[in-house]
């Protein structure tokens, strides 16, 4: 009898025991799960992932490539490399929208593309490759042949930078001479005792330059705004104050806007000839999404100019004489929108470069380019020249606020997708890590 009751005893112990040891390690377990999700593992294993997928395209890609160059060789294959590639990685099962985020050319330089969360890359023929000029639409619907997408949700274009090239530079003969004026500076640093340092960051817009450089390089590439930064009310004069703004189709230029209070100070309300006009371009730039999770916003560094124009740049789209395709007063196009005034964004076809509407003409941009101590500089020209280039443009005092300043917002740049910077009538998306922000 004793040898049973000890028997019964030791059996109710190792369940008591077993079940102690179940709820601490479901304990354990939670604590463990959660610590993981409090240091970023779970979400960095995730990004893991997705950048062996990414990595995993670029080497079949480069695999198909060095099959391209032997068949051109040997069998006088005709289709371009990008044509050949994308075949054979379809083939090999990759989806449409794989092959939209990656472009192969002849000499074997491969672009890549990332869709930032929060926004979908477009189905729609023509918007959906990076030679084209791939477009992507605030949202998680899917975008196909849907036009009324265009004018009800903001879009952007995506630049792929040769980091190697992704300097400033002037141009002449519709290619970049490689050279700059030592008078522009960005982030601004001319004046030693005005200027901006790691230090003396007073604009921000030391430590954004530097996040923004950073994502280009990591993900080869930010977005710029398809269409000028628009208005959803018509600004009629500098006293109109802030309004709504947006990056999409049939939406009022956003102009009569300065670039800030002062050189040094980007953050206030701009006053011009006595009248309080509102926030300034630099301000507007970054506040577009200033409540997002995944993207920021702010003004177009000039060096992003540079690379846009680099992308956009070949026998159609010359962009140190831009009258053949520019937003102008004497082009033929003009006499059916606004001949006298700035059109609306996106008002036509023939004023776009790969998919990016009137980087050329219709109202001036602002960057973040300084010019000495006292002005930041312009670019794009305005619809009342004649097609003049459509780089570097002009400098102006920042809190010039007349009708033909234009809005500019810069790229998503950065953030596990997404920092986005603008030019006050475009809007530039590039990434950086959320660990870096």
């Amino acid at each position: 009898m004793k040898m049973k009751t000890r028997k019964k005893q030791k059996k109710g112990i190792s369940l008591i025991v077993l079940v102690i040891t179940i709820i601490i390690m479901l304990i354990l377990a939670g604590a463990i799960i959660l610590a993981l999700n409090n240091s970023g593992a779970i979400g960095r294993a995730t990004e893991a992932t997705d950048k062996s997928d990414k990595a995993t395209l670029k080497e079949a890609a480069n695999v198909a490539y060095g099959e391209w160059t032997l068949a051109r060789q040997m069998d006088g294959e005709i289709r371009s490399a990008d044509e050949y590639v994308k075949e054979k990685l379809k083939d090999q099962g990759f989806s449409d929208e794989d092959l939209g985020l990656i472009y192969v050319d002849d000499s074997g330089k491969i672009s890549t593309a990332i869709v930032p969360e929060g926004f979908v890359a477009s189905d729609i023929e023509g918007e959906n490759t990076i030679a084209g000029g791939l477009v992507i639409y605030e949202g998680t619907e899917k975008v196909s042949e849907d036009a009324d997408a265009k004018t009800t949700r903001n879009q952007f274009v995506w630049i792929p930078v040769d980091i190697s090239e992704f300097t400033r530079t002037e141009w002449s003969n519709n290619a970049p001479t490689g050279t700059i004026s030592s008078y522009y500076t960005e982030p601004y640093s001319y004046s030693t005792d005005i200027g901006i340092s790691e230090t003396n960051d007073l604009t921000g817009e030391y430590a954004e330059y530097k996040a923004m450089k950073e994502s280009v390089e990591k993900y080869g590439g930010f977005y710029i705004g398809r269409y000028e930064a628009g208005s959803e009310t018509e600004r009629t004069n500098v006293a109109n104050g802030t309004t709504n703004m947006v990056v999409k189709q049939d939406a009022y230029v956003y102009n009569y806007v300065g670039w800030g209070p002062s050189m040094t100070s980007a953050e206030g309300d701009v006053t011009y000839d006595s009248l309080n006009q509102g926030k300034g371009a630099v301000e507007l730039s970054r506040s577009l999404y200033k409540n997002s999770t995944s993207v920021k916003s702010t003004l177009i560094y000039g060096v992003q100019w540079d690379a846009a124009l680099r992308f956009i740049a070949d026998e159609t789209h010359n962009v140190t004489d831009s009258t053949s395709w520019g937003n102008y007063y004497n082009n033929t196009d003009r006499t059916q929108v606004s001949p006298n005034n700035p059109a609306k964004t996106g008002a036509h076809e023939n004023w776009k470069a790969k998919n990016i509407y009137d980087l050329a003409g219709n109202i001036r941009e602002w960057t973040m380019t300084a010019s000495l101590s006292d002005g930041r500089v312009q670019n794009g020209d305005a619809y009342y020249n004649n097609g003049a280039a459509c780089a570097q443009d002009g400098t102006f005092l920042v809190d010039n606020c007349y009708d033909w300043l234009r809005l500019s917002l810069s790229t998503l740049c950065s953030v596990e997708l997404g920092l986005i910077f603008t030019r006050l009538d475009k809007i530039y998306v590039e990434y950086y890590d959320k660990e870096t922000s």
